[in-house]
């Protein structure tokens, strides 16, 4: 929806601001009060954009640090780094089935830690690759 309503609304906040002496006499308010409502208007209106902006800013410095320490002639060190994720992922999941075997009550910071490792793996984690 906001895709939609987005050129229009800039073009709006564009007509505001240059109409906008036109604009506070018409509605008897300062022209600076017309400028400080458009400013957060457009403000609030970009925020999930810019929030967007900010996770794959901070997904490329990830990325760029992965590549960066990566140890080109060192296959085991490679292969010892590339085992964490799935280690943590094989250690939660068998305590889960570990404690619904032998009847042990979870508490609800287990469900978060295995809810957390399976939304990485099985939630956006495929489309983030893609």
């Amino acid at each position: 929806m906001m895709e939609i309503l987005a050129p229009i609304l800039s073009s709006l906040f564009s007509a505001i601001n240059l109409n906008k002496d036109d604009l506070a006499k018409k509605a008897g308010v300062s022209t600076s009060s017309i400028q400080k409502v458009s400013s957060v208007l457009h403000e609030y209106l970009s925020k999930d954009e810019k929030l967007m902006q900010i996770e794959q800013e901070f997904m490329n410095k990830a990325r760029e640090h992965d590549i960066k320490t990566f140890v080109a002639g060192n296959k085991l060190v490679n292969g010892l780094r590339s085992l964490v994720r799935p280690i943590c992922t094989f250690v939660s999941l068998a305590w889960y089935v570990y404690a619904r075997v032998h009847g042990i009550e979870l508490i609800a910071e287990d469900y978060a830690i295995i809810g957390g490792v399976l939304a990485f793996w099985f939630g956006f984690r495929p489309f983030d690759k893609k």
